[in-house]
């Protein structure tokens, strides 16, 4: 009878069923629910709408827009992930009750944030309920939109998620803020900024964004929804995570450089995927993390509201550093990839017990042989 003989380095320790991340609603994450403020510099009232939808505001806040007549001034011009974004001038809060967690879970807390390029140094901090997410931290005027991911364990099933800031040493200091999120995620998982797409509610037909929070975006389009119809692009299948689903449509990618890796471990990639159906060609995906070839295939569509296609696939860290880059490539006169879900999963090795008992079971087949 042939015997195979199993070696420690060939076996990987099965893990648990796919835990993934699991998103917790925040209203109006991304401040797009409103589309008319349109009196400049963008204050609450004074002819914009004296509240933004979702949030208990106080102090100096509006919402800038690069759509609308109150322009981008208290960004300097610059936007972050898609065209709008809130802003708090001097002393102010935005706040939001936010439910759904479970005490004792992991969670991630991501946002953009920037200071406005002005004398006065905004300092801000977040909190969830009693619990402080980000302590006192100062932000230099002008400098780049900064990405903070902050991992918690939730102490409470729900609470105000609340964004304070102030301007200790006096000045026209203003903090601004966009791409507001609030995750499940264990601490086994790599971090990745909008990993999602969950800040996208509320675009405009049919989703085409300048900007998508914490991915570089090379041509297509952006994000897509799939509330009350506006979903052109992800017309059929069941959004496999919250609410909302990326898409490029023909040529263009999405690109991260996830950080904080360990050299030479290994890795699970997993990415929900799927392709436009009601429309043009199947869709053509192309995803490479850190150089190496995870994924290349044109896309059958799946129907109604069948699970997406799903890629898990094992990859070693090179460096500390990688960058995921998710393609979509043309296939006939239009076509489109949708994706979903990411996540990269550090892979246990087998514990010493375990390759003991491996190397004794070899060693017992080779002297049966």
């Amino acid at each position: 009878m042939k015997r195979t003989l199993l070696t420690a380095s060939t076996i990987l320790l099965p893990l648990a069923a796919r835990a993934g991340l699991t998103s917790i609603t925040i209203a109006n994450p991304s401040f797009h629910d409103q589309t008319n403020f349109n009196t400049f510099p963008g204050y609450l009232g004074g002819g914009n709408p004296v509240a933004i939808n979702a949030w208990s505001a106080a102090g100096g806040v509006g919402i800038n827009s690069s759509l609308e007549g109150a322009g981008l001034p208290f960004s300097d011009g610059t936007t972050i992930d898609g065209e709008r974004l809130a802003f708090i001038q001097g002393g102010g809060s935005l706040t939001q009750t936010i439910s759904g967690l479970t005490p004792g879970q992991r969670y991630v807390f991501q946002g953009l944030f920037r200071a406005r390029n002005t004398p006065g140094v905004p300092v801000f901090n977040v909190d969830y309920g009693a619990q402080s997410l980000i302590a006192a931290q100062a932000m230099t005027p002008g400098a780049a939109w900064q990405a903070f991911s902050v991992p918690f364990i939730a102490g409470a099933g729900s609470g105000a998620l609340a964004i304070n800031s102030a301007v200790p040493g006096g000045g026209d200091g203003t903090l601004t803020a966009d791409n507001l999120m609030v995750f499940q995620l264990n601490s086994d998982y790599a971090n990745i900024f909008n990993p999602s797409f969950e800040s996208g509610v509320s675009y405009a037909f049919p989703g085409y964004q300048n900007a998508v929070g914490g991915w570089s975006r090379t041509g297509g389009g952006g994000y897509n929804h799939n509330i009350g119809g506006n979903n052109p692009f992800a017309d059929n299948g069941a959004i496999p995570e919250g609410q909302t689903v990326a898409f490029i449509q023909n040529n263009g990618s999405f690109s991260q450089l996830l950080s904080g890796l360990t050299p030479g471990q290994q890795y699970l990639l997993e990415i929900d995927y799927n392709s436009r159906g009601g429309f043009g060609s199947n869709g053509h995906i192309h995803i490479e993390l850190g150089g190496s070839l995870m994924l290349d295939t044109i896309v059958s569509p799946v129907g109604g509201s069948n699970p997406y296609h799903h890629l898990a696939a094992t990859w070693t860290a090179g460096g500390a550093s990688a960058l995921l880059d998710i393609q979509g490539i043309q296939n006939g006169s239009d076509s489109t990839v949708v994706f979903d879900n990411i996540t990269l999963r550090a892979i246990p090795e087998p514990s010493a017990s375990v390759v003991a008992l491996l190397a004794a079971g070899a060693l017992a087949l080779r002297r049966r042989k």
